[in-house]
C-alpha cells in the first residue's frame, strides 16, 4: 500500500516537472532540448526521490517490525511472570487449605476422644448406679426375708403356745 502511494507520488512529480519543462519551452529548438534535459533531470530526481521514499518506508517497516517483536517479547515475559505468580498463589492457597484440613482433622480427633471419654465416664456412672441399685435391692430383699423369717418365727411360737394351751 505504501509503495502504491509512493509510485503515485513519483508519477505526479514526474508529470508536474514535465509540464513545467514543456511550458518553459517557447518553441525554440534549444528550448526543447533544454526542456528535454529538464524533464530528464526531473525524472531522475523523481526516481531518486521515489527510491529514497521507498528506502525510508522499508526502514520504517523494519523498525515497526522490531518494535512489534520487542513488544511481543515484553508481553510474553509479562505473561510468564503473571503465570508464575498465579502458580505461586495457587500453591499457597493449596498449602493453606491443607493446613486447615489438618487442623480440622486434629480438632475432630480431639472431639472424638473427648466424646469417647464422656461415654466411658457415663458407662462407669451407669454401672455404678446399677451396682448401687442391685445392692439396695439385695439389702431390701435381705431385710424383707429377715422380717418375714422373724414374723414366721413369732407366728410359729404363737401357734406352738396356742397348741400347748389347747392340749392342756
Amino acid at each position: 500500500m505504501k509503495q502504491q502511494i509512493l509510485r503515485k507520488l513519483a508519477l505526479m512529480m514526474l508529470l508536474g516537472t514535465a509540464t513545467v519543462g514543456l511550458a518553459a519551452c517557447g518553441g525554440e529548438d534549444e528550448g526543447a532540448e533544454s526542456a528535454g534535459e529538464s524533464t530528464e533531470q526531473a525524472a531522475d530526481e523523481a526516481a531518486q526521490s521515489t527510491e529514497n521514499a521507498a528506502g525510508d518506508a522499508e526502514a520504517a517497516t523494519e523498525e515497526a517490525a522490531e518494535e512489534t517483536e520487542q513488544a511481543a517479547d515484553e508481553a510474553a515475559d509479562g505473561a510468564d511472570e503473571a503465570m508464575e505468580e498465579a502458580g505461586d498463589t495457587a500453591e499457597g492457597a493449596a498449602d493453606e487449605a491443607e493446613s486447615a484440613m489438618d487442623s480440622a482433622a486434629e480438632n475432630t480427633e480431639e472431639a472424638v476422644d473427648d466424646a469417647g471419654e464422656a461415654m466411658d465416664s457415663a458407662a462407669d456412672s451407669a454401672n455404678q448406679a446399677v451396682d448401687d441399685a442391685a445392692d439396695s435391692v439385695g439389702d431390701a430383699a435381705d431385710e424383707a426375708m429377715d422380717s418375714t423369717g422373724e414374723a414366721m418365727e413369732e407366728a410359729g411360737e404363737e401357734t406352738q403356745e396356742a397348741a400347748d394351751e389347747t392340749q392342756q
